[in-house]
C-alpha cells in the first residue's frame, strides 16, 4: 500500500543520523541501545515502543548496536513536514476526523520523550501488523490501515499514561522484574547465577525462561549489557581512568574489561572515549540540515536487515 514506506521484523546494527518522509513506530522486541532524537540521548530497552517524526533527525551514539530485534514501520502522513510544528495531518485513508488529527499529532509534538514501555496491547498490534504486511490476501490493505489506526491510539494513551500494564507478570516474574530494575545500582557485584535465583526465590532453570522472556536475554548477558551501559556512561562524562572503570563496573581486570566492551561495541574503551559521537552544539545545527533519506534508501536498508535472520 502507498502509505506504507518500509516494514519488518529484524536486527538494527546501524542508525546513522538521518531525517524519514514519515512518521517511524518501533517496537524493540529484545536489545538495549542508546538512539538520540534531536541530540537527546534515550535509552532503549527491550519491551519498548519508540517513534519519531518526519522533521526529527535521529540515529545511534554507538556505530555498532548490540544484539537487538525490532518490530518496524515508517508511513507516509498528509504531507513531508521538513520543519517542526505543533499539529500535522494523516494521509486521508486512515479516516481520522479533523478534530481526532489534532488530539493525536499534538500529543506526538508535545512530547518530551520518545520512548516508552510497550503494553500489552502495543506489542500484540505491532507484531500483527508486520504479519499483515507480509501477506497478500485481498483485504490486507483494509487490514493494515485498522492496525495501523489502533497502534496510533494506543502510543497517544501510553504517552499519557491513559493505559497501564495490568497484569503482566506473574508472581515470579514480578520478582525477577524486581531485580532487573535493581541491577542499573547493583551492577558492581559478582552476581552468579545461583544468587539471582536465590534472590528471586525461584530455580536457576526458570530463572532464565522468565529473564529471556522479559529481557530478550540471559541474566548474564542483560547483567553484562547494564555494565557496558555504565561503562560508555563514564567513558564518555568522566576523566575516570579505565582500569579504575572497570573495577567499577565489576571487571576484575583492565583487558577483560576491554575485550568484553570490545565485543559489544566494536570499538575499544579508548577508541570510545575518543571517537564518541555525541553532538556538541555546532554537531546540533549541523544536523537541522540534513536531508530527507529516500524512500529507495529505506526500503534497500531494512530489506538488507531484514535478510539477516534476528
Amino acid at each position: 500500500m502507498k502509505e506504507i514506506i518500509s516494514y519488518g521484523r529484524f536486527q538494527c546494527s546501524e542508525l546513522t543520523p538521518h531525517k524519514n518522509r514519515g512518521m517511524e513506530i518501533t517496537y524493540i522486541e529484545k536489545g538495549m541501545m542508546e538512539w538520540m532524537v534531536e541530540g537527546k540521548v534515550e535509552t532503549i530497552e527491550s519491551g519498548s515502543i519508540y517513534f519519531t517524526l518526519p522533521w526529527q533527525v535521529h540515529g545511534s551514539v554507538n556505530a555498532k548496536e548490540p544484539d537487538n530485534t525490532i518490530w518496524h514501520v515508517l508511513f507516509h502522513l498528509k504531507e513531508d513536514y521538513p520543519t517542526a510544528r505543533s499539529h500535522f495531518r494523516f494521509a486521508d485513508s486512515f479516516g481520522f476526523t479533523a478534530e481526532e488529527m489534532k488530539i493525536l499529532s499534538s500529543t506526538f509534538t508535545a512530547s518530551g520523550a520518545h520512548c516508552f514501555p510497550a503494553t500489552p496491547a502495543m506489542r500484540g498490534l505491532m507484531s500483527t501488523l508486520i504479519a499483515e504486511l507480509q501477506s497478500t490476501h485481498a483485504l490486507r490493505d483494509a487490514h493494515t490501515i485498522t492496525l495501523l489506526r489502533a497502534i496510533l491510539v494506543e502510543l497517544k494513551r501510553i504517552i499519557e499514561g491513559e493505559v497501564v500494564d495490568t497484569g503482566r507478570y506473574t508472581y515470579s516474574e514480578q520478582k525477577v522484574q524486581a531485580l532487573i530494575s535493581s541491577l542499573p545500582t547493583r551492577y558492581e557485584q559478582q552476581w552468579t547465577l545461583a544468587e539471582m535465583a536465590s534472590q528471586c526465590g525461584i530455580q536457576r532453570t526458570q530463572l532464565g525462561k522468565i529473564f529471556q522472556k522479559l529481557t530478550g536475554s540471559t541474566p548474564l548477558e542483560y547483567l553484562a549489557r547494564i555494565r557496558i551501559e555504565r561503562a560508555k556512561t563514564l567513558l564518555r562524562e568522566t576523566d575516570i581512568k579505565i582500569i579504575d572503570i572497570a573495577f567499577e563496573c565489576g571487571y576484575s581486570t583492565s583487558q577483560y574489561f576491554a575485550n568484553i566492551f570490545k565485543h559489544a561495541t566494536g570499538t575499544t574503551p579508548s577508541q570510545y572515549r575518543k571517537n564518541f559521537s555525541g553532538l556538541s552544539a555546532a554537531e546540533s545545527r549541523e544536523w537541522k540540515d540534513i536531508q530527507f533519506r529516500s524512500e529507495e534508501e529505506e526500503r534497500q536498508r531494512v530489506q538488507a536487515f531484514s535478510e539477516r535472520k534476528p
